[in-house]
């Protein structure tokens, strides 16, 4: 009989993965630098507040923190079916979109089965494989910086569960077409499991893909989105998922309980109605401004990707000078992301922030000397 004390602790696939690395937090590059006034464009918040309703029903569901919050979150779940058209048994609400992709892959994924997504992307949904002990299969990007879907598809293979579209892209921008979008889904076998990660779907042009709609009208599809973004909530962590019935049901079976607390409940609730007055102008305001940075970044010399988010992607002409560029950007007190843990080490990642966010950006670049 084996010695109990010979078996590891922890199971071998977790030493194949890398934990995430968030976006630098303000405070600790003030410590790092000693300056007082930081610009924090490496995480692709929002570059505004919670919506006024948002703010009056935090103050309100304050009072109420003695209770569990509604572990379904029928009241948002009801809200959201409303506004996207999707069956509230459809739409699952989580602690952010990155809880949702470790429930969606722990729910679907065993050692032996693949993930396959373009890459560089997200990072969370390689994680989420690899947790499981499941292969993770890889398709370079095109040289947009969007999913070559064609690839993707031939990709697959009988191991294959889900099949992952990020648009658009995190980190380099690029959205996909809705009709490529339709040709891909039509091409993958009833064995595997469709996602597309709409994080940034609010900044999409009119005319692009709409993962409810399709979902709502039929389509077999996990669509994954948040209000961490464009809502301004991200220190809430608020996410949904829309995908058939089974799947939602079968995610209910690994999550935790009370996995959306109710304070962020009440502020989606109130923010998805407030969204038709604040934000389409929150929205042109943020494209304006990528615009206005993406047009500086080219006289300065870079050569942005184009973008669908609210962020622009710059590929440096190596490893090194990405990484110079960010200590220096950081020493003036402006975090931006480096995108090495993303698969693209040679880039770096910039949210587009308020206007005197980005002043302060584009007159650092202006007396870099690298």
């Amino acid at each position: 009989m084996p010695d109990p004390g010979s078996r590891p602790l922890f199971r071998p696939a977790l030493a194949d993965v890398a934990p995430y690395v968030p976006g630098r937090p303000i405070e600790d590059v003030q410590r790092e630098t000693g300056v007082g006034q930081v610009v924090k464009l490496g995480s692709n918040e929002g570059p505004y507040p919670p919506f006024p309703a948002a703010c009056e029903a935090i103050a309100a569901a304050a009072a109420t923190q003695r209770l569990y919050p509604d572990p379904g979150a029928w009241a948002l779940r009801d809200a959201l079916s409303a506004a996207t058209g999707v069956g509230a048994d459809g739409i699952l609400v989580g602690n952010g979109v990155d809880s949702l992709i470790k429930l969606l892959c722990l729910a679907t994924l065993d050692p032996g089965d693949a993930l396959v997504m373009g890459w560089p992307s997200f990072l969370s949904w390689r994680q989420g494989a690899g947790i499981q002990g499941a292969t993770w299969r890889p398709v370079e990007l095109r040289a947009d910086g969007g999913y070559d879907l064609d690839a993707l598809a031939g990709a697959v293979g009988d191991d294959t569960k889900l099949a992952v579209v990020v648009s658009p892209n995190n980190p380099t921008g690029q959205a996909v077409t809705p009709a490529a979008l339709e040709a891909f889904l039509d091409r993958l076998p009833d064995h595997v499991l469709p996602v597309l990660d709409e994080a940034y779907f609010e900044y999409l042009p009119p005319g692009a893909h709409d993962g409810a709609a399709l979902v709502a009208a039929g389509r077999r599809l996990v669509v994954m989105r948040t209000f961490s973004k464009a809502y301004g909530l991200a220190g809430l962590r608020v996410g949904y998922m829309m995908a058939p019935p089974d799947v939602v049901e079968a995610l209910g079976r690994v999550r935790n309980a009370f996995d959306v607390n109710a304070v962020a409940q009440a502020a989606a609730l109130a923010s998805l109605a407030d969204a038709p007055h604040e934000l389409p102008h929150r929205i042109a305001e943020v494209i304006s401004e990528r615009a206005r940075v993406d047009v500086a970044l080219r006289g300065l010399g870079y050569a942005p990707l184009p973008s669908a988010a609210n962020f622009v992607f710059v590929r440096m002409a190596s490893p090194d000078a990405a990484g110079a560029l960010n200590d220096y950007l950081t020493r003036q007190g402006i975090i931006i992301r480096p995108t090495g843990p993303f698969g693209a080490p040679d880039g770096i990642r910039i949210t587009v922030g308020a206007p005197h966010e980005n002043d302060a950006l584009l007159a650092a670049l202006r007396a870099y000397s690298g």
